[in-house]
């Protein structure tokens, strides 16, 4: 037994205390005063409905979610707890943040496999209402405990996971990546194609190409499949339903824009203008609707600065002026325009101050984030560009600006989580250190003692001696 009050007890003083009759607070609520008296004095109780609670607490000028803590009971206090009802607690919990009450409620359901099922369906809602956060908690309890290790519920949950994990920890999402790669492949296609696009994203920005073009080749595979079956039905006239968040026409020119990248990553540019043409003219889809037009006209564009990119990289200086008056009518190409530049004339020895001096670097790049690249890679371009940077000014023998740049970044990079980019940092600021200020020095010295710090924090270790 226990001796804490019931929520009926409750309504009941707190109705006795305010002096209201059932008759009053019927007016008062909107709630049927008959009702009112089934809920509180029937034998058994009326069950209370969560919008009657809602309309009741609002009665009582109370916080909104007030009574949910004592709600719970309610909900789970019987051998046969009623789904709907447990359902739309759930989600009005999401809703208004009362995320003490669903852990509350998942703990004491979770035993049941028979509910997973529904917790899972009623995470996909909240995630598909845009409360990810919220539905983060219904996934976690579908991962532990779905018994069916082979289940499509089981794969999206992880895949749903995997998105909600990324950020702008490289390590985190690193972590993210290997928990996800597992349940890949178990995946409706729809869901498969978004997976290996955003995986092979994370590992271009984790550097790890080789695994980059794996799933890039895979999702070129995959589009390439789906594709030929949605054909066939076209063509038909049949219904073809894939189940994909974006268009097919985007997972099949990112699976070769995306190869292209992790190719010009790792300088093997010969290889690139293949790839460019598998994605610079793909009008001939068919059953192109206009969202899917205008997705094509993107990857227009996209592969004719990419081909600018390509013979910058081999060399090609002349095409420099061409190649920005065209890329400052698209803003958002100009931040890795510039890192493609600036990488080009470190790898071939010429000099760009004008061109540098044309743009802010430090402050309307550094901020262009609300575009349609994801945080995380307009982050990373931005971490490069300040490394080419760096590499530049040093080059020109300008070791106080090559300096505070290398600073920056390896500021950045710790930011960031981004241990590649922080182990290419630190040797350059060494080999450069005799020519560093006093105030350069102790900025130096003042990131790389918070590294330390964060590392005996994590370890459990003292740097002291």
């Amino acid at each position: 037994m226990t001796n804490e009050p019931t929520i009926r007890s409750i309504l009941e003083k707190e109705l006795e205390r305010k002096g209201y009759s059932l008759t009053s607070f019927s007016n008062r609520s909107g709630i049927n005063r008959g009702t009112l008296s089934a809920i509180l004095n029937g034998n058994p109780p009326k069950p209370i409905a969560i919008r009657q609670l809602d309309l009741i607490t609002e009665a009582m000028e109370l916080p909104e979610g007030y009574y949910y803590p004592l709600y719970v009971n309610e909900c789970v206090d019987s051998v046969q707890p009623n789904r709907r009802r447990l359902k739309a607690f759930l989600l009005r919990c999401a809703e208004i943040g009362q995320t003490d009450c669903i852990e509350k409620v998942l703990e004491r359901i979770v035993d049941d496999l028979n509910n997973i099922p529904m917790i899972f369906d009623i995470g996909e809602e909240l995630y598909e209402k845009g409360l990810r956060e919220e539905s983060r908690l219904f996934y976690n309890v579908v991962i532990e405990s779905e018994k069916y290790q082979h289940s499509e519920r089981l794969a999206i949950s992880h895949y749903r996971i995997f998105r909600l994990s990324l950020g702008d920890d490289a390590e985190a999402n690193l972590i993210a990546a290997t928990r996800f790669e597992l349940y890949l492949n178990r995946l409706p296609e729809g869901y498969q194609m978004e997976g290996f696009m955003q995986l092979t994203s994370v590992y271009l920005t984790l550097q790890k190409y080789d695994q980059a073009e794996i799933y890039a080749d895979e999702l070129r595979r995959l589009a390439k499949t789906v594709y030929a079956n949605y054909e066939r039905a076209y063509k038909q006239s049949r219904e073809f339903y894939f189940g994909a968040e974006r268009e097919l026409v985007v997972y099949y020119g990112q699976g070769y824009l995306l190869k292209g990248v992790a190719l010009q990553f790792q300088r093997r540019y010969e290889e690139m203008k293949e790839y460019i043409d598998g994605y610079a003219d793909l009008s001939w889809f068919v059953g192109l609707n206009d969202t899917g037009k205008q997705e094509v006209e993107k990857f227009k564009l996209f592969a004719e600065l990419n081909m600018y990119n390509l013979k910058v990289l081999l060399g090609d200086k002349s095409i420099i002026p061409e190649y920005i008056d065209k890329v400052k009518k698209h803003p958002y190409e100009i931040l890795p325009t510039l890192r493609v530049i600036v990488e080009a004339a470190n790898i071939h020895g010429f000099f760009i101050d004008e061109l540098l001096g044309q743009f802010d670097i430090d402050t309307e790049l550094f901020n262009q984030n609300g575009n349609y690249y994801n945080k995380v890679v307009s982050k990373d371009r931005y971490l490069r560009l300040s490394y080419q940077l760096s590499v530049y000014y040093f080059r020109k023998k300008d070791f106080k600006e090559g300096i505070e740049k290398t600073l920056y970044a390896l500021n950045y990079a710790i930011i960031l989580n981004n241990n590649n980019y922080f182990m290419k940092l630190v040797p350059l600021f060494e080999r450069f250190r005799p020519y560093a200020t006093n105030e350069q020095l102790m900025e130096y010295g003042s990131l790389i003692k918070g590294v330390l710090k964060d590392a005996e924090m994590d370890y459990g270790i003292s740097t002291c001696y």
